[in-house]
């Protein structure tokens, strides 16, 4: 067998915030668990220190500075690349790896770096051209996208069993997430939301709620999951300062996993933190993402019922319809086991594992819903 070699390539992207980075470290773990001879991430500044402190052990950092055009920086990556390319290419002497993480890789820069020999993954939530040897789209609407293949060979991954969560979330997966007769923690997570209008907005349906008669008393609190280029915590209480409410701000702004594992209800925009929710089986409402024309994760939510539709913050009657939401969510355990399960089948947290064995190792019979039903191991994997 030759050497497996994977360069995964990550940065931020306006409007996604953190979002491809945490894939990156995610297939990262899953490239170390599985054995590839070296795994490799590329990132700019602005990511380093992200990926430096969540990145497995046995895998690196390559640290690009310099700001490069697109062509110039396939070309880069072709030149670092080329001298990995086999003559001859078979399971003794497999091509190397590159996965492109983000929504920035156009058609063109793929085609750049498939001509070099290079076996190209393309972990993307939205496009309508690829010329990758793979194209992996790890959201739910995966299947309603209509990517078109310019090579004609092309392999498509679709749908969000092929979600990338990272380690800590799977762990957190096994555990079984509980849920409470009446729910009273509430969380909120800010990266690419519009938290001036959403957070006062839902603090106040928060203590808005009407209490029924077997409820007789009920102490909610709020909990806000701050993004890394979130406002300061003294301004984010600020903005969801509601008398009687318990507001307290997550000193961690990239893995909310601990606070996750205690939520009854989560309110987040598309982010990663909202697909670490879905497998670990948290009630949430999504929100609509900060600057999006169309939100195809919100729709697809709110259609498959993994998420209640919100109203417009804007809107008159804004806080009486989410009000009137809130309060099944709060009071009707059955609704939020229900709603928990939707999510953990959607997804099921093995979505990394799934894509470095059939993109790397060629590994087709994947187990499929592992996690999902909380059973000790997958037997290709020891421990998790």
């Amino acid at each position: 067998m030759g050497e497996y070699n994977a360069w995964i390539k990550a940065t931020r992207e306006e409007g996604y915030g953190t979002l491809h980075l945490a894939r990156a470290v995610a297939l990262a773990e899953a490239a170390v668990r599985e054995g590839l001879d070296s795994v490799t991430v590329i990132t700019d500044q602005a990511g380093a220190e992200l990926i430096e402190a969540h990145l497995p052990k046995k895998a690196s950092v390559l640290i690009w500075n310099e700001s490069l055009t697109p062509p110039q920086e396939a070309a880069q990556l072709v030149e670092l690349l080329k001298p990995m390319v086999p003559k001859r290419v078979d399971e003794r002497y497999p091509r190397p790896l590159l996965y492109l993480v983000g929504n920035s890789y156009v058609a063109e820069y793929q085609k750049m770096l498939w001509k070099s020999g290079v076996e190209v993954v393309l972990v993307c939530d939205e496009a309508d051209r690829s010329s990758a040897d793979w194209f992996v789209i790890g959201k739910p609407y995966g299947g309603g996208l209509g990517v078109t293949s310019d090579t004609g060979y092309t392999r498509f991954l679709r749908g969000s069993q092929y979600a990338p969560l990272r380690f800590e979330a799977v762990r957190g997966i096994l555990k079984q997430h509980a849920h409470k007769t009446v729910a009273s923690d509430f969380c909120i997570a800010t990266e690419n939301l519009d938290t001036k209008s959403w957070l006062p907005l839902i603090a106040k349906a928060i203590k808005s709620v009407d209490l029924p008669e077997h409820v007789e008393a009920w102490t909610p609190t709020l909990t806000i999951l701050p993004g890394p280029d979130c406002a300061s915590d003294e301004e984010l209480k600020g903005l969801a300062a509601e008398n009687g409410l318990k507001v307290t701000v997550s000193k961690d702004r990239f893995s909310h996993v601990a606070s996750l594992l205690n939520t009854d209800v989560l309110f987040s925009a598309d982010n990663m933190t909202l697909h670490e929710a879905l497998g670990l089986g948290v009630v949430r409402m999504a929100l609509p993402r900060a600057g999006a024309e169309q939100d195809l994760m919100l729709e697809h939510m709110v259609e498959r019922e993994v998420s209640q539709p919100v109203p417009d913050p804007n809107a008159s009657d804004a806080l009486e319809q989410l009000t009137t939401k809130l309060t099944r969510l709060c009071f009707d355990p059955a609704y939020r086991r229900g709603n928990g399960r939707i999510g953990q089948y959607l997804c099921d947290g093995m979505g990394a594992v799934r894509v470095i064995r059939q993109t790397a190792l060629k590994v087709y019979a994947v187990p499929q819903n592992l996690v999902r039903f909380f059973e000790a191991a997958d037997p290709m994997i020891e421990k998790l």
